[in-house]
């Protein structure tokens, strides 16, 4: 049995790192709708000084947000309605994006969108506010997300942007960007407290207090959630704490303040054979490996400066933030170590720090000069160690310290040379550099760094043919940096190495160029329509391997879709919506389908928000069948989720049903090589593994307000 060898922790820079760590509010960016026309916008539930707002009160449950046909703005009212368990429940409101859970509440789901597999956030830039939440070089996955530290009742407002057409869309956008904006509306402003109880032995109390002499963006929020789980190795429990307010505020400029602190203990089920489960050896919710569990734990401080006048805007964010991994994991079995087993548990310690940079100044009437700069820069402790059945450690397989940093700068353009005619461009230019120290190797060969760069133009038009009626073109070229380990690999593989398995590589970055084409029409205050064609093209595409660990190279591929969506509104408080995205991805050179990436995908969501307290949403979707690795299909599936309620002046009452028609289905589907019955002669013959999704489960809460 080897011992791990003795080490150098960074935790002296991690902390350095973590005491300079401050940032921006999330408050909504005055950057995140098109100037200087914008959509319609929602009325105010309580106009400030008690008249009717005047503004057009066109109630939508999604809207463009003014630059592309497929970006889309939600708000308030429908976050308020949609069944949820955690805030990554919300991004279910995004139009064509499928997130997938295939651990328990804690790990980080899979994401679908536009034929991407982006697995835990590799191809989806997100942030809340202006502080990103992907962890680049992460333990368990590149561009890592984990969203379970925010509380769902202070998300104010959620942005989506698929593409990578903005100038401010950086590493990760190489599919779309989601931002969550954090705050509480007028109408809710005040203390809430509240207490949900569910089916699966499930309790939560949750805490909002949000003065009603403060603006919306000031509160301070708290979270405790325990819940047993649907099936096996599914329990988890989290503690969550969240503030933000207003610091400053002075002739149109103001510094707000955010602060976070996140600790969470989950169950880690892994997948399951469908065979087995098919010839009665493993029930349907099963799990092979009882006891293992993961850790998570967050922290993160920010300021943001924002304000602007007649002809300048600007907003400047610091930010840092802390963050601690655990994963204990085995997905195989003994398919790769006969003897010992392939568990094993991922461990990370890290800590960023970084400065966000927009502003834009009005040149002449119909131009404005945008510049948008960034900079990251990361301090992690990684490593993997291989476990015995009983959890001693046996081997260490990765053992990595890791200095890492990247550099944003993007200027451009907004043009209105007509009133009919808007026009966005420019070009970024990013910088990547990582320094890598493998404590595994000899002393004299530890030590790898590494610098790539890249340009990624990005241009955007808007021809309003009619106030109801608006066209949009848009191409953007996007970027995923490599993860920091792929400078420790050799660029050529040795002669003895099976090149069908060979994990080395010159580092590079993924490139992805985009182009939409799309129109938005309003015919009347009823209906809200768009339709969107799109291409994704990228030179190198490297696809993700859970059993390796690593994003593996596997050549060119092609990505052509539609997308639509018909938004009704019949009235102020009911807001009906359905959408449909249709992709058809392949590799260029065999016209083999990329795996996991879902060709058809349904979506109808309603949201219901009745003057008298009456409250309810649906989701229903419907998801085509898709590609597994190794030309395997997974099944089609539909599932809906219901919630209603009813609100009176100081309290609230709402019940969700998650998967109203108790479908059993497979939440997600992987094709890969197993072995668990050691009776039976070892197999690498690829076979399907999935984790179920979760059956009927009800959901109480009670809320008390004042």
């Amino acid at each position: 049995m080897s011992r791990r060898q003795p080490r150098r922790r960074v935790w002296p820079i991690l902390a350095a790192l973590a005491v300079l760590g401050w940032a921006e509010s999330a408050s909504a960016s005055p950057f995140a709708v098109v100037h200087p026309v914008e959509p319609p916008a929602e009325a105010p539930a309580e106009p400030e000084d008690g008249a009717r707002a005047q503004v057009r009160t066109v109630k939508v449950r999604t809207r463009s947000d003014g630059l592309t046909a497929s970006g889309r703005r939600i708000g308030s009212a429908q976050i308020a309605t949609t069944p949820r368990r955690s805030a990554e429940d919300l991004l279910r409101l995004v139009p064509g994006l499928l997130i997938v859970q295939h651990g328990s509440q804690g790990k980080g789901y899979q994401f679908y969108v536009r034929g991407f597999d982006a697995v835990h956030g590799s191809d989806i830039e997100f942030k809340v506010g202006d502080v990103p939440v992907n962890e680049p070089s992460n333990v368990h996955a590149h561009g890592y997300l984990d969203l379970a530290w925010i509380i769902p009742e202070v998300v104010q407002q959620i942005d989506a942007h698929k593409g990578s057409y903005r100038l401010e869309q950086g590493n990760f956008a190489t599919a779309a960007s989601i931002r969550y904006d954090l705050g509480v509306p007028l109408a809710l402003r005040g203390t809430r407290v509240g207490y949900e109880v569910g089916s699966t032995n499930r309790h939560r109390g949750v805490f909002v207090h949000a003065p009603k002499s403060r603006g919306e963006e000031t509160f301070i929020a708290g979270e405790a959630m325990y819940d047993q789980g649907y099936g096996q190795s599914r329990r988890a429990e989290r503690y969550s704490a969240m503030g933000q307010m207003r610091l400053w505020e002075r002739d149109g400029y103001a510094l707000d303040a955010l602060g976070t602190i996140y600790s969470a203990r989950f169950g880690v089920p892994g997948t399951i054979r469908l065979d087995e489960v098919n010839s009665g050896r493993v029930g349907f919710y099963d799990a092979y490996t009882q006891g293992r569990e993961g850790q998570s734990q967050r922290s993160i401080a920010s300021l943001r400066f924002v304000g602007g006048d007649a002809k300048n805007r600007v907003s400047v964010s610091l930010w840092g933030q802390g963050r601690r991994l655990r994963l204990d994991e085995n997905y195989t079995g003994y398919v790769l170590e006969q003897t010992n087993g392939d568990r094993h548990q991922q461990r990370q310690d890290s800590a960023a720090i970084g400065f966000n940079l927009e502003y834009e100044r009005q040149l002449h009437a119909i131009a404005a000069l945008r510049v948008i700069g960034s900079w990251r820069g990361d301090a992690i402790d990684q490593g993997q160690d291989e476990l015995l059945e009983g959890g001693q450690i046996w081997k260490t397989s990765r053992d990595l310290d890791i200095l890492q940093q990247s550099f944003g700068v993007a200027p451009g353009l907004r043009i209105t040379p007509r009133k009919w005619l808007l026009l966005d461009g420019g070009v970024r230019f990013d910088l990547f550099d990582a320094h890598v120290r493998d404590r595994l190797k000899p002393s004299a060969e530890q030590r790898f760094s590494g610098t790539l760069v890249q340009f990624s133009p990005r241009f955007t038009s808007r021809f309003t043919i009619r106030e109801q009626w608006q066209l949009f073109a848009a191409y953007g070229r996007g970027f995923r940096t490599p993860e920091a380990r792929a400078f420790t690999l050799p660029t050529t593989a040795p002669p003895d190495v099976d090149l069908s398995v060979f994990a080395g590589g010159k580092p590079f970055m993924t490139t992805t160029d985009t182009a939409e084409v799309g129109a938005r029409v309003q015919p009347s205050e009823l209906f809200d329509i768009g339709a969107q064609a799109f291409g994704v093209w990228i030179g190198r595409e490297s696809i993700f391997d859970h059993v390796s660990g690593f994003n593996v190279e596997l050549g060119s591929t092609q990505r052509l879709g539609i997308e639509g969506d018909i938004q009704i509104h019949p009235t102020t408080w009911l807001d009906l919506g359905v959408d449909v995205t249709a992709v058809h991805a392949r590799f260029r050179d065999s016209g083999a389908r990329i795996p996991g990436a879902p060709p058809l995908f349904v979506q109808l969501q309603a949201s219901l928000n009745h003057p008298k307290g009456f409250r309810a949403g649906l989701r229903w979707f419907v998801l085509g069948p898709r590609p597994l690795s190794y030309g395997a299909t997974a099944g089609a599936t539909t599932v809906m989720d219901l919630s209603v309620g009813y609100r009176m002046r100081f309290a609230q009452l709402d019940l969700s049903v998650d998967n109203v028609y108790n479908t059993k289905w497979r939440e997600g589907e992987y094709n890969f090589a197993s072995w668990w019955d050691r009776s039976e002669r070892r197999s690498q013959i690829p076979a399907i593994h999935y984790v179920a999704g979760p059956p009927t489960m009800l959901r109480l809460a009670a809320s008390v307000f004042w």
